[in-house]
């Protein structure tokens, strides 16, 4: 009975299991952290902007923080049904270049509150001191990125190990 399973069958194959893959796993915790980070945000500094009056924020992020982490959230739903995940890797991958590309786009182009145009303000210092500056903000700023390109990178490599 050691090479068989009590039934008699053939032997299942090692460590074969329902459960998710530990780096599924990981991505699953990495898109949760992502999420509430921008969700949480997203909503508090929305309703700061509610408080003063303005349901639409003059500054956009707020609300498309609340979006993209309420997407998040819905992707993690599909996912776990096992549908789509490969348009949802590749989403997931874009959204997570959107939020870091944004994020230092959004302060190196002088934090204007609908991105590309309003007024802004410039920084006189060197392009590499103010991305450090930015990138070291805050820990929760840092967190936030460090999480952002963890999930890109293992996302990515779910996308390749399922072609």
């Amino acid at each position: 009975m050691d090479s068989q399973n009590a039934s008699g069958d053939a032997p299942a194959g090692p460590l074969e299991s329902d459960f998710p893959s530990p780096v599924a796993l990981v991505a699953a915790h990495l898109a949760v952290a992502v999420a509430v980070v921008h969700l949480s945000m997203g909503l508090f500094n929305w309703f700061r902007w509610a408080n003063a009056g303005f349901l639409i924020p003059r500054d956009l992020r707020w609300p498309l923080f609340v979006v993209s982490g309420l997407a998040l959230f819905a992707g993690l739903v599909v996912a776990a049904q096992g549908r789509y995940r490969r348009p949802l890797y590749a989403g997931g991958i874009a959204l997570m270049a959107t939020y870091v590309v944004g994020y230092f786009g959004w302060h190196m182009g002088g934090h204007r509150p609908q991105f590309i145009v309003g007024r802004g303000t410039t920084h006189q210092e060197p392009f590499v001191s103010v991305f450090v500056d930015h990138l070291f903000a805050g820990p929760v700023e840092f967190l936030a990125i460090v999480a952002e390109v963890a999930l890109a990178a293992v996302l990515a490599y779910l996308l390749v190990r399922e072609s």
